[in-house]
């Protein structure tokens, strides 16, 4: 299998280099495992031009029986580890730390208390990694944020929208905005705007400030948490999402102000791979995650219908 990896990607970058730096090894080995799969098939299947490699009519040919092969592996892996689910009653389940913070302590007694047939191995991780747990496959499924901009999401998976945040300016109480009845577009010149460390989210809130054209100073901060304490300090002002501010808003720690100018919302939903299976365990806990939102949480945005589940 090692070799047939290594097979399809040089097939598809054209280029030894390229090749050991996308497998993370060395040169050589590259060479090794295409000379061994040369000598298992008698044939050359690729034509080497120094550090470049083009496929022969025989690669081409092994080309599409090798992708096959890979896919069917993937997908008996995806059986097994859905058997061994099954057996053990054990769902993994993979989340945003965002959704994992700020929605968890409500949803997870709830659906604890709903006799579930299984147990909950909950998996929280920045956007960054929760999207390398996908590329993976250590799981085919995950809810999170959705940015439109993100191709490798937008290609592989389905997103069924199950909420929406509303992003909010977000100040220490006694900031001089905050005591202002009306905040305009002007009044935000020159502000530092604290950010996380999200490539999507940052771009997204960039762009819509520069609509504005609004000129900011931007200061990374690594996540919401951090922001929160930072602008608690006085190092800047915010756009964070009203769920993250609620405690800080009821205990008075915290000011969040909605902007007419400024409308910028963030889809969070279930993510399902394309044409994968799901076990019965999965499919139940979806729709359990569907009733939640659309029942206890109706003000935050319409769930997108789930139905016809792949079985």
């Amino acid at each position: 299998m090692e070799r047939l990896e290594t097979f399809i990607v040089l097939a598809e970058c054209g280029s030894f280099t390229e090749a050991a730096k996308k497998l993370f090894c060395s040169q050589p080995t590259i060479s090794h495992h295409i000379q061994k799969l040369e000598e298992q098939f008698a044939a050359p299947l690729f034509i080497r031009t120094g550090k470049n490699a083009q496929l022969t009519k025989q690669g081409e040919i092994f080309l599409q029986y090798a992708r096959q092969i890979e896919q069917q592996m993937q997908q008996a892996h995806i059986a097994v580890q859905n058997s061994m689910k099954q057996e053990s009653m054990l769902l993994s389940v993979y989340v945003s730390q965002y959704f994992a913070n700020y929605y968890f302590d409500d949803i997870l007694p709830k659906l604890h208390h709903q006799g579930a047939r299984y147990r909950l191995e909950i998996n929280a991780y920045c956007y960054e990694d929760l999207k390398q747990a996908l590329v993976d496959r250590r799981t085919n499924w995950a809810i999170m944020p959705y940015y439109p901009d993100d191709e490798y999401i937008r290609s592989e998976f389905t997103v069924h929208t199950m909420f929406e945040d509303e992003f909010m300016l977000v100040l220490p109480p006694g900031h001089s905005l905050n005591l202002r009845k009306t905040i305009y577009t002007r009044d935000l010149q020159d502000e530092t705007v604290l950010i996380p460390r999200s490539k999507f989210m940052v771009g997204s809130l960039q762009k819509e400030l520069g609509r504005l054209e609004l000129k900011v100073q931007y200061l990374q901060m690594s996540n919401f948490e951090v922001i929160k304490q930072a602008v608690k300090s006085g190092l800047g002002i915010a756009f964070l999402p009203h769920q993250a501010l609620r405690k800080e808003i009821e205990t008075g720690e915290l000011a969040a102000r909605r902007l007419p100018f400024f409308r910028y919302h963030r889809q969070n939903g279930l993510l399902l791979r394309n044409d994968t299976p799901y076990s019965l365990e999965e499919i139940s806990f979806f729709e359990r995650m569907r009733s939640y939102f659309s029942e206890e949480q109706p003000a935050l945005g319409e769930i997108a219908d789930l139905g016809g589940w792949n079985l």
